[in-house]
């Protein structure tokens, strides 16, 4: 058997409530909040710990308590909640293990930890992440009616363990043990990505509660000491050492812990944003036009739409900006056909369209297009180029380029065959004209990452702090021994 020095140890409830678990979400609430912010918490502190173990060979006591306090706490908010409903006791609000609550959580502490490991333990946890992904994630379909979700394989054995619980008062302890398993494996595998414990988690699903007992292969090389790998299988987590003198108030560092994470996501707004914008500025070409990848359009009625295109103070921007405010399509039809592109008012294009089956582009992706299709019968309609309402439009054989300024109002773009019959086929690109928009992009950049450091800061500044709290003391050495009374009178 493989030896982990992750500990997870679960004792459910002998009659558990029949109805508790289906208002657990809502009780749970202030958890998912707390939990949120710990969590962000543990990626930023779990960075800086894989910068000191790759520099410095040593894993920060501090961050590593914080580390082991935070999955223990998502380890008893699990057990309480929709991972296994195994026990009715509300969990606390602590990083600190809770000796006599239900679920327990404790990692041995390794030896050392091998200065290469953070460069690759991402990538060997990987099986380990395609194999629990498979079990606990819901998969998802297109249709022609939309996106469908399947319910994950896990949430179907929790969603059977609740309602035996309900009709029967039952709890099944079989799949309380298959969940617990599930969980062990999971707790395991963040316990190595957050390099708690350079020891590769076993490809191996331990069931119950109880931990399994050790191998008589013995330790690994960066296994922690042999006397704590032969600890029975109903042995608990190693409790928190005593904490020592008492300490200063948590509140200082809990403050910067939220003031932090709350900073980093408008530091990551600006940080994309600044770059999209610089991505979006580099793409323009001699005239200022961002022109995008081309998209492969087809239907077999007789108009592909675009539709509530609405624009808002597009007359301040061109006022504010003179480049501002050119839309570009340029569509390319099979060869031997004709293809009309227009803009119109949105009602104007409804009137044209009353009645007759078209496809509205509702979605793209690399590769895929989506559609909505109107109600009616998939005929011709009046030839497109005879109406008047269109604000600009092109037409002709194989490439048409049509070149509007933008003005306010609701449109919508049509791509139809220029006779207005059915089938249409269309390679279509766009391009809007924007300005020079170095100077705001590069500020956005510099804002974001300016704040993003303050936000990590305050991040490490709180996550240290709470997780000093957490650590043992170091050990005095022991005096030595007094010479035996013998060797005293010799």
């Amino acid at each position: 058997m493989n030896y982990s020095p992750v500990r997870v140890e679960a004792r459910p409830d002998p009659s558990p409530s029949r109805w508790l678990w289906l208002v657990k979400w809502l009780l749970l609430i202030p958890h998912y909040i707390v939990l949120a912010v710990l969590w962000v918490g543990l990626v930023v502190l779990t960075l800086v710990a894989y910068l000191a173990i790759l520099f410095t060979g040593r894993y920060p006591p501090s961050i590593r308590a914080y580390n082991v306090g935070v999955l223990r706490w998502t380890w008893r908010v699990n057990y309480y909640g929709y991972s296994a409903l195994g026990t009715d006791r509300y969990p606390p609000f602590t990083l600190a293990d809770v000796p006599d609550y239900p679920a327990r959580f404790g990692v041995a502490e390794p030896e050392r930890v091998p200065r290469w490991l953070p460069l690759v333990a991402w990538l060997f946890a990987v099986p380990h992440l395609v194999l629990l992904g498979a079990l606990t994630s819901a998969v998802s379909w297109n249709t022609p009616d939309g996106y469908r979700t399947s319910m994950s394989v896990l949430g179907a054995a929790v969603l059977i363990l609740g309602v035996a619980l309900l009709f029967t008062g039952r709890y099944l302890r079989g799949l309380h043990d298959l969940l617990v398993g599930v969980a062990r494996w999971q707790l395991r595998v963040a316990a190595y990505l957050t390099l708690l414990t350079p020891r590769y988690p076993p490809f191996q699903l331990d069931q119950g509660g109880a931990e399994p007992v050790a191998g008589p292969a013995g330790p690994a090389a960066g296994d922690p000491p042999a006397v704590q790998h032969h600890q029975p299988a109903t042995q608990p987590p190693p409790p928190d050492a005593p904490a020592g003198p008492p300490r200063s108030s948590p509140v200082g560092f809990i403050i910067a812990l939220v003031a932090g994470v709350l900073l980093l996501a408008p530091a990551t707004g600006l940080t994309i944003g600044g770059g999209a914008l610089l991505a979006l500025d580099g793409a323009r070409d001699g005239s200022g036009y961002a022109t995008s990848r081309v998209v492969g359009l087809h239907s077999t009625t007789a108009a592909i739409t675009a539709e509530n295109l609405e624009i808002a103070g597009a007359d301040v921007w061109t006022r504010n900006l003179a480049d501002v405010g050119g839309l570009r399509l340029t569509a390319t039809a099979p060869a031997g056909r004709s293809l009309f592109v227009g803009i119109a008012p949105q009602q104007a294009v409804d009137r044209w369209l009353a009645g007759t089956a078209h496809d509205e582009l509702v979605g793209m992706s690399i590769g895929a297009t989506r559609y909505h299709r109107a109600a009616g019968p998939v005929q011709g309609v009046p030839a497109p180029d005879d109406q008047q309402f269109w604000l600009a439009s092109a037409s002709g054989p194989g490439t048409t380029t049509l070149n509007w300024t933008v003005t306010d109002g609701e449109f919508a773009v049509v791509v139809a065959n220029l006779d207005g019959t059915p089938g249409v086929v269309a390679d279509v690109r766009g391009a809007v004209q924007v300005p020079d928009l170095t100077a705001i992009g590069a500020g956005l950049l510099i804002a974001g990452i300016a704040l993003g450091l303050v936000a990590i800061g305050l991040i490490v500044l709180g996550g240290v702090g709470i997780g000093r709290r957490h650590t043992p003391p170091p050990q005095q050495p022991q005096a030595p021994a007094p010479p035996p009374l013998s060797t005293i009178s010799a």
